[in-house]
C-alpha cells in the first residue's frame, strides 16, 4: 500500500490558512494575513510546486461565489480584488488562487520585491503558469522588482531555480526574465558564498547553470581551492584548466531508431571563453594536490585536453603516477603511453 506524501505545510500553517481562507469571504483579516505570510516565507524555495497546490486547498480559495450587485452594495463578501486594493499583501497569498484571473490581478498588484526565497520561487512558478496572461503578468512583475530583490534572497532561490529552466515545461522566453535577478553582481557574490560553504545539495549542477553569467568567473579560483563539496571544486578546476565555461542551453530530439520511431531528448550546450588571470598549468598543479580523488581525476582528465599548454608535463605526470587512487594513476598511464608529438 502506497504511503501518502507528507505535506510541506506544517499543521499550524495549514490551520492558519484554513481560518484565514474561511474568513476572507466575510471580512478582512490583516493581522492573520501577516502571520500566515511570515510562516509561508520560511518555506524552502524547493517546496513551491507542492506548496502551491496545498495552499489553495488549505485556504479553500474560490469557495465563495463571485459577489452579485446586491452583495457589492452591502459590501459582502469582499472580492479578492477589493482585498488587494485595500492591502497589497493579499496579492502574495492570491498567487496561489485557482482562478487565473485572480492570479493575474495579484501579479499586477505586487510592487514590492519578494522578501524570501519561497516567494521569489512563487513568482518563478507563475512564470511557468498554464495561462499565458498570468505568465506575462509574472514577467512584468519580475521586471518591476528585479533590482530590489535582496541578494541573499535571490542567491538562496537560485540554488533551486537555476535548474528549473529546462525542467518546468510551460514557459519559454518567460524564464529569461529571471536573468535580470541572477546575473546581478551582488547576487552572484552571494551565490558563490553559498556554493563554497554549503556541505550538501546539488551545488555542482547549480554552478554549471550559473556559468551562463560571466560575473561568476571571478569566484571560480576560490571555489576550486576552498569549496566544501568536491564536486564544486571539480567543476571549477575543469573550467579554469580548459579556459572554457559550458552550460546546458536546451534540449533537442535525437533519433535512436527511425524505423520504430524511437528517439530521446539530449542536451545542447553553449560555451564561452572564461576570464582567468593564471595559466592552465597553475591550476593543474593545485588540482592534483586536492584531497579528493574525484577532484584529482577530473583535473587529470582536464590536463589531457590542454597538454600543449603545459610546459612541465613530465613532472606532473610523474606525480599523478604515484597517486593513491587507481583512477588517477590510469590517467597518468594514458599520458605516458601517448606522449605529445613534437
Amino acid at each position: 500500500m502506497a504511503l501518502l506524501a507528507r505535506s510541506v505545510l506544517s499543521p499550524s500553517l495549514a490551520v492558519k490558512l484554513s481560518s484565514l481562507g474561511t474568513k476572507l469571504g466575510r471580512e478582512r483579516r490583516d493581522r492573520e494575513l501577516g502571520e500566515t505570510l511570515t510562516e509561508l516565507s520560511a518555506l524552502p524555495a524547493a517546496h513551491i510546486v507542492r506548496a502551491s497546490h496545498e495552499i489553495a486547498r488549505a485556504a479553500r480559495f474560490g469557495w465563495w461565489q463571485e459577489p452579485s450587485l446586491m452583495d457589492e452594495l452591502f459590501g459582502w463578501p469582499p472580492s479578492e480584488r477589493k482585498l488587494m486594493a485595500t492591502n497589497p499583501n493579499y496579492a502574495w497569498l492570491f498567487l496561489f488562487h485557482p482562478n487565473g484571473r485572480v492570479r493575474e490581478a495579484a501579479l499586477h498588484s505586487i510592487t514590492a520585491p519578494p522578501d524570501s526565497p519561497f516567494f521569489l520561487a512563487a513568482l518563478a512558478w507563475r512564470l511557468n503558469d498554464w495561462a499565458e496572461p498570468v505568465r506575462q503578468a509574472a514577467k512584468q512583475c519580475v521586471k518591476r522588482t528585479s533590482s530590489e530583490i535582496p541578494a541573499s534572497v535571490a542567491a538562496d532561490a537560485a540554488l533551486y531555480l537555476l535548474e528549473r529552466r529546462f525542467v518546468w515545461g510551460r514557459w519559454r522566453d518567460e524564464a529569461d526574465v529571471l536573468d535580470l535577478v541572477f546575473m546581478r553582481d551582488d547576487v552572484l557574490a552571494a551565490l558563490a558564498r553559498q556554493l563554497g560553504e554549503l556541505p550538501t545539495g546539488p551545488l555542482a549542477t547549480c554552478l554549471r547553470n550559473a556559468l551562463r553569467y560571466p560575473g561568476i568567473d571571478q569566484y571560480l579560483p576560490r571555489l576550486a581551492v576552498a569549496a566544501v563539496q568536491p564536486s564544486v571544486r571539480a567543476v571549477a578546476y575543469k573550467c579554469l584548466i580548459s579556459g572554457k565555461a559550458t552550460w546546458i542551453a536546451g534540449f533537442e530530439w535525437s533519433w535512436i531508431d527511425k524505423v520504430y520511431g524511437l528517439r530521446r531528448r539530449i542536451p545542447t550546450f553553449e560555451t564561452r571563453d572564461l576570464g582567468r588571470d593564471r595559466a592552465a598549468t597553475d591550476f593543474v598543479v593545485d588540482g592534483i594536490q586536492d584531497k579528493s580523488a574525484f577532484v584529482r581525476k577530473v583535473v587529470a582528465d582536464s590536463m589531457i585536453a590542454v597538454r600543449p599548454q603545459i610546459p612541465d608535463e613530465e613532472t606532473l605526470v610523474a606525480r599523478l603516477a604515484k597517486d593513491r587512487s587507481s583512477a588517477v594513476r590510469s590517467r597518468a598511464d594514458f599520458l605516458l603511453r601517448h606522449p605529445t608529438k613534437t
